[in-house]
């Protein structure tokens, strides 16, 4: 049966650059190797991201290399954490009260690639 934990596979052009970006945003992480890494929203979350550099992707698995997962984060410090974003992405929109949800922003990675963070209190 399935785990309480979960992989998300994110293709990205350059596993340094984005392990750097994650990091910088305060995801802690580490590069496997050139074509891979994994970084998590907390050491002990749940959830993985497994970053893959699209090169390898497009060599072993092609049909799956334009997939882009829609993700939104929940964050509990959410007015400090659209700052720190702030300081590591042009891309970073402004804080909106989204129906059902309260208040979103949305935030570009470095292959713009956009995510979405809404407040928990």
């Amino acid at each position: 049966m399935f785990q309480s934990e979960l992989a998300i596979m994110l293709y990205v052009e350059n596993i340094n650059d984005a392990l750097n970006f994650w990091q910088g945003i305060g995801f802690v992480g580490q590069k496997i190797d050139d074509n891979a890494a994994t970084i998590k929203p907390a050491a002990d979350s749940q959830v993985t991201l497994n970053l893959y550099a699209k090169a390898f992707i497009r060599e072993v698995s092609p049909e799956v290399v334009d997939n882009v997962a829609s993700l939104m984060f929940q964050a509990n410090d959410f007015d400090a954490l659209h700052a720190k974003v702030t300081e590591v992405s042009d891309a970073v929109g402004e804080i909106v009260v989204a129906p059902g949800l309260g208040r979103v922003f949305n935030f570009a990675d470095p292959d713009g690639h956009y995510y979405a963070v809404c407040e928990v209190k």
